[in-house]
């Protein structure tokens, strides 16, 4: 079966977004995706665009990916979030050993993982596996999910050197902690999940270390293809940008909108009169545009770069982090912008300005989009100095 296009994966995308949005408030109440909301994305199949072909996946690009993901956010942050998360586990997951992949979609190719790469975890090698326990957060899209995959740093093996290890445990082997209570990115359901000296055996075991510093990758022997070529954390990292951008697009034209209309208190013109509000929109729109632009060109420098088989350096990848930290930047910028001068009444819980305002500022918290680490780093590559980051 072929493929769908591009058009058709977007008009998927808006009707997911114009679903979400319909039912926000429940989602806020709620801390998780709204059940209308949540089954259309699973149904969409969209968070198969990277999957392999092999377990009934598009295996497309990374141009769709964003593109999909910036048009929900364009409705509802959450929902873009959740279907982004989902949709690069079903890109890293053709990364692990095939026995695993087997044991992730052989059954069903729609079942969704979610991770926590912090390195929380406590580990041992014992015969024929590890003993895991730990305490991990932030696992987006949770409720969805029947695998987590958790980081440690542990010996491989018994006498080895610790090295930085991803564990993939299933869902009846973790428990979920409820404390996703948050300012923003409710809908996200990123709450925690307590592993207690359970068994992994090693198929279940990443060596993500070994798998960035070498590129030695265990899927590759059963997915080839040009899509599992790309720089692992590159790949992942792109995938926290479109929501922050599509959520900015969103609040810039809700403001636009709401310009044209509303006349500020002790004001005797129309919001869209004043020069102020003019210019700053003006501005803001470039800063975005020029963002957009930014974001198509990392999906397609890394599509074009797993085709041809062109490696990553470390200049490229610290220049990746780079490129997405500085578009969360402008993102959360835009919207601190706009928000400041929309006036009292955008504070309001039935006004969606806010809700794009707290959920890009909540994403921009994210260790993969910090704008210090990104933007040093880049430089000391740049200056010939070593990085001090450890996931760029």
């Amino acid at each position: 079966m072929a493929s769908p296009t591009l058009e058709q994966l977007l008009k998927q995308a808006q009707e997911v977004g114009e679903l979400a949005a319909e039912h926000a408030s429940t989602t806020e109440r709620e801390r998780r995706l709204a059940a209308p909301a949540a089954e259309a994305l699973l149904e969409s199949g969209l968070i198969k665009i990277l999957q392999p072909a092999r377990f009934g996946g598009y295996e497309l690009g990374f141009g769709e990916l964003v593109r999909v993901g910036q048009t929900i956010a364009h409705h509802d942050v959450s929902a873009a979030w959740v279907f982004c998360i989902l949709g690069i586990h079903h890109w890293w997951g053709a990364f692990v050993n095939p026995q695993l992949q087997d044991e992730l979609w052989g059954d069903d190719p729609e079942t969704c993982f979610v991770d926590s790469f912090a390195p929380n975890g406590k580990a041992e090698p014992v015969d024929g596996g590890m003993r895991l326990s730990g305490k991990w957060g932030f696992l987006s899209g949770l409720p969805w999910a029947r695998w987590a995959a958790v980081g440690a740093i542990a010996p491989a093996a018994p006498g080895a050197e610790p090295e930085y290890l991803m564990f993939f445990v299933p869902q009846s082997d973790y428990t979920v902690v409820d404390d996703w209570h948050t300012v923003g990115l409710r809908g996200s359901a990123s709450a925690s999940v307590q592993v207690d000296n359970v068994f992994v055996p090693t198929h279940r075991v990443f060596r993500m270390g070994h798998a960035m510093a070498f590129g030695e990758i265990p899927g590759h022997a059963v997915n080839p293809g040009p899509l599992y070529r790309v720089s692992l954390v590159g790949g992942l990292g792109l995938a926290l940008v479109p929501p922050s951008l599509g959520g900015a697009q969103a609040l810039l034209r809700r403001f636009q909108e709401r310009a044209a209309a509303r006349v500020p208190l002790f004001s005797a013109q129309r919001q869209a009169e004043l020069v102020l509000s003019q210019s700053t929109l003006a501005e803001t729109a470039v800063e975005l545009d020029m963002a957009e632009g930014l974001m198509y060109r990392y999906a397609d420098e890394v599509t074009a770069r797993g085709a041809s088989g062109e490696a990553f350096d470390t200049t490229d990848r610290t220049r990746l982090y780079a490129w997405r930290a500085v578009i969360a930047r402008r993102a959360r910028e835009a919207n601190f912008r706009l928000t400041e001068l929309a006036g009292a009444s955008a504070i309001f819980e039935n006004e969606p300005l806010q809700r794009y305002w707290r959920d890009v500022h909540a994403m921009g918290q994210h260790v993969a989009l910090n704008y210090e680490s990104a933007l040093r780093n880049y430089g000391r590559s740049l200056l010939g100095l070593t990085p001090d980051a450890v996931l760029y």
